[in-house]
């Protein structure tokens, strides 16, 4: 069978240039013309040497820093020169080179005199468009309007570099408050670099209860992070919806934090199916002070809590997640909740998501939980002769990982994707030790891939090949970035493998075969 050089840098660029010079005109069909533009490029410059682990994935990239202006009146960008990785979210080097702005003649550092540090081993949650930052307790000695300066203009950095739409700021593992009385919430702020500073804090500062009135008389309209448990017992997930409160007292906020988990997901996939929960409860939800400071939320659910959610698909330890960061994420200085199921207090939980979980006191915290953080990502499969879209939630901590996106091509479809022809797209056999190395240079992907990943392409058809060859190219390609790739394997270049396609030149991402 002759192999066909499909989008490979060695595919008759004189042939292609003299058919378009005597036709004189482009090629009119899109695809054709992405095909044959990208048949077009030249020979690598130089030979690139096979990439061992993921050591080579640092790059440059200049990002715009938020910071407030002299006057107070708006946030200012700064261009900074960063090094990041493909291979992470990069939010933790973006967050840290903010904070190390120094002022200058048109602004402020952010903090002004105060270091901001983040706070603990995982101090940056993010899942989706969502990300909870963690501060030290030296935030705390800011002011309430500077507080909510440094949430500004962190949302308005994230924005404009990361997916990051909303962001939650905790200090010490606490939610903030924007008032004396500890009961006004910051909710989950989102980019307004355009708009005066002033006039946001007096937006917020509405909100408070009124001099001599109840919390609990002043309602509250604030936009909230709800985390769903997932199907699959997997973890959970975020998602922001904008609740009105009947009050601003820390159990009618938690009360309402409950009901609108009871409503279910609109956008996270594969999220449980909620009950009342609101109606679950056998008393209110009660809020007591806690020794080391802070609030604790305690929670009352009949004996049989765990049938219940058991019959309608909710893994134990999910449900307690979802809730004990729902509430924590808003709720104003909730550092634990407590749930009894009739009069036990819960103080251990097991589950293949989580493992052994003991809650010393009863006391359930969030960082107990952050294994369980999920997120979504996709990877390309086979569907006849085309390539299909498939979503999947991975660990929000791996999402961006290249091992990550192979394994997941590795295992293959689901049941109920197969029932739809879904096919995989790599060899059968195959597991992470497959992946040997991977490495971005002058802009190509570098990917590096074992000797039996290459005996089992061997071992496929041709319209396989071809499908398998363009799987990886555009699920590696798109995640990290980048317009084309070179396959390695073994440390060696190949030029044929199944007869079908030759695999020693570069490929360029080919959208055109995705359904």
């Amino acid at each position: 069978m002759r192999k066909q050089r499909i989008k490979s840098i060695r595919s008759l660029p004189l042939l292609l240039a003299l058919t378009l010079l005597l036709t004189g005109c482009q090629p009119q069909n899109p695809m054709l013309a992405e095909q044959e533009a990208a048949a077009t490029l030249p020979p690598a410059a130089r030979p690139y040497a096979a990439p061992d682990g993921a050591s080579s994935l640092a790059y440059q990239a200049v990002a715009d820093l938020y910071l407030p202006s002299r006057d107070g009146q708006r946030l200012l960008a700064r261009q900074r020169e960063l090094t990041l990785n493909r291979d992470s979210d990069n939010i933790r080097a973006i967050l840290l080179a903010l904070f190390g702005c120094r002022a200058d003649e048109d602004t402020n550092a952010l903090g002004r005199q105060v270091a901001l540090q983040l706070s603990g081993a995982a101090p940056i949650e993010c899942s989706g468009d969502v990300c909870t930052v963690n501060l030290s307790s030296s935030a705390l000695a800011l002011e309430y309007d500077e507080l909510y300066t440094v949430a500004l203009a962190i949302a308005a950095t994230l924005a404009n570099q990361t997916p990051v739409h909303y962001v939650n700021l905790l200090v010490a593992d606490q939610a903030l408050s924007f008032d004396v009385g500890g009961n006004l919430p910051a909710g989950s702020v989102s980019a307004h670099p355009g708009e005066e500073l002033p006039a946001l804090w007096e937006q917020m500062t509405a909100r408070r209860t009124a001099l001599g009135d109840s919390p609990a008389t002043t309602p509250l309209t604030s936009t909230a992070t709800l985390y769903f448990p997932l199907r699959d017992g997997s973890g959970f997930m975020p998602e922001t919806r904008n609740l009105t409160f009947a009050g601003q007292s820390a159990a009618q906020l938690a009360s309402g934090l409950l009901s609108a988990l009871s409503s279910g997901a609109q956008y996270v996939q594969n999220a449980c199916a909620m009950p009342d929960l609101t109606a679950m409860l056998t008393l209110p939800p009660q809020v007591t002070p806690l020794t080391e400071g802070g609030r604790q939320i305690t929670l009352h659910f009949p004996q049989d809590l765990e049938a219940q959610l058991q019959a309608s698909g909710i893994d134990l330890s999910c449900f307690v997640a979802s809730i004990t960061w729902t509430l924590s994420t808003f709720i104003p200085s909730v550092g634990a909740v407590r749930i009894y199921t009739g009069s036990t207090l819960m103080t251990a939980l097991s589950s293949p998501a989580f493992g052994q979980l003991a809650f010393e006191e009863g006391l359930i915290r969030r960082r107990q939980f952050r294994e369980g953080l999920r997120d979504q990502t996709s990877v390309l499969m086979v569907r006849g002769d085309r390539l299909v879209r498939v979503r999947r939630d991975v660990s929000a901590a791996s999402v961006r990982h290249a091992a990550t996106l192979l394994k997941l091509m590795m295992l293959g479809p689901s049941e109920a994707e197969v029932a739809q022809s879904i096919l995989p797209p790599l060899p059968a056999g195959l597991d992470e030790t497959d992946f040997l190395g991977i490495a971005v240079e002058d802009g190509t992907l570098l990917v590096n891939l074992s000797p039996r990943f290459a005996s089992g392409v061997r071992g496929m058809g041709a319209s396989s090949e071809r499908l398998c060859c363009y799987a990886l190219v555009n699920t590696l390609c798109e995640a990290f970035g980048v317009q084309r790739i070179r396959f390695f394997w073994y440390g060696e270049v190949e030029e044929t493998l199944g007869g079908a396609i030759a695999w020693d030149g570069a490929f360029l991402l080919n959208r055109a075969l995705i359904e």
